[in-house]
């Protein structure tokens, strides 16, 4: 597998370039990390492990789909993603990782669930276009976003109906220590849901206690690990963390299987129309854009000109904002032939539209358009252009 190192460098996505500018904008805010990560990785081909990989891990294991570009080829990555949103060297926006409820059960701040929903959608982006090294660490940094509201002190805060926790890193590190000898979760079921509502399931629960699931000014006042119903609770909030990320990447694998890929790109159309007309001793040529670019936009234009239909040669390249060209390099009493081809990143459209104008003998005359005509040899009966390239004489652009 290619250095990780580089690519991490060289291949991210738009969405956490973002995530990355946000970052710096909410470094003199307070901030609070989550379960942990075993340190920030100086080995990126062999991550550092802490408890969001051990939750990540543990969510990949009940799925039903094939994760082995997450659990094999690209584990690594998978791995490094749920660091990244910890580590200052990759997003680092650990002001971001809450959700806050009020005591009404209104929501407050959903900033991780925004978090994860945006990453959910990179991912998905990736996963359709077959790019599984992106999407594996893309759904790492996901995994970290879901897990975080499982920790209680994620869901409490200074400005919050719950006041600011006391815990947090000594429970953080507690799981830390006890990752060798931690069994996997039992009886759980594989569940469907988006990253947006799964987050704030999981917020929801460890707010207010659900089941073995103690609220979080319990867990936060009887914080004490010899205490049963601590304990019992901090285990089912990890399992509860588990179940969520195992949740999402479900229905994220899931809408990958049912999404169509993006069109493969293809040449464009040639433009809509071209004329040619002859405005004192020059010739002005006009045109429009495709009626489709092939799926890549158009960046620019080729121009050819000739002095009969069947051969020319290349006038200009123009940029795909200029719709117009002047050419002044004519002579009186000779009729000009052109051509206008679009260029997109695929490469050029057919020569199938052309037009001509004869510079009159006498060229101190008024203005004297002689548009002869837009012929196409490849435009099928009500105006659609055939698809289908042939070269004719001379060089194509």
């Amino acid at each position: 597998m290619r250095d990780i190192a580089s690519w991490v460098s060289s291949s991210r996505s738009l969405g956490t370039r973002l995530l990355l500018i946000l970052s710096c904008l909410a470094i003199a805010l307070p901030s609070a990390g989550a379960w942990s990560n075993g340190g920030y990785s100086a080995d990126t081909n062999n991550p550092d492990y802490g408890t969001h990989d051990w939750i990540a891990e543990k969510a990949l294991a009940i799925q039903t789909r094939d994760v082995s570009f997450l659990s094999g080829t690209y584990h690594s990555l998978f791995l490094l993603g749920t660091e990244a949103p910890d580590n200052p060297d990759y997003i680092g926006d650990t002001s971001n990782h809450h959700i806050y409820f009020h005591s009404t059960g209104e929501l407050q701040d959903d900033a991780c669930a925004v978090r994860a929903s945006t990453i959910y959608e990179t991912a998905l982006g990736y996963l359709v276009d077959g790019k599984y090294d992106d999407a594996a660490y893309d759904i790492g940094v996901m995994a970290h976003y879901l897990a975080d509201p499982g920790v209680f002190g994620h869901t409490m805060g200074a400005y919050t109906d719950w006041g600011a926790e006391v815990h947090h890193s000594d429970y953080e590190a507690e799981f830390e220590s006890r990752l060798s000898s931690l069994s996997a979760p039992s009886g759980i079921s594989l569940g469907d849901l988006d990253a947006h509502a799964a987050a704030l399931e999981l917020a929801e629960a460890i707010t207010f206690g659900d089941g073995a699931i103690q609220s979080n000014v319990w867990m936060d006042t009887n914080y004490d690990w010899s205490n049963g119903a601590f304990e019992a609770s901090a285990m089912a909030s990890l399992y509860a963390s588990v179940e969520t990320v195992a949740s999402v990447i479900n229905h994220l694998l899931k809408e990958a299987a049912s999404s169509e890929p993006p069109p493969f790109p293809q040449v464009p159309q040639p433009p809509a129309s071209l004329s040619a007309s002859v405005q004192g001793s020059q010739i002005v040529l006009t045109w429009t854009a495709p009626p489709n670019d092939g799926g890549s936009v158009v960046m620019g234009y080729m121009l050819y000109k000739g002095t009969d239909p069947e051969n020319h040669s290349l006038l200009a390249a123009v940029p795909g904002s200029t719709f117009t060209w002047t050419d002044g390099s004519v002579e009186k009493g000779k009729t000009y032939y052109y051509w206008v081809v679009a260029v997109n990143s695929v490469g050029s459209s057919d020569m199938v539209r052309i037009a001509s104008a004869t510079v009159p003998r006498d060229s101190g005359s008024l203005l004297l358009p002689i548009v002869l005509s837009a012929i196409s040899a490849a435009i099928a009966s009500g105006g659609v252009i055939v698809w289908r390239r042939r070269r004719r004489g001379g060089t194509r652009g």
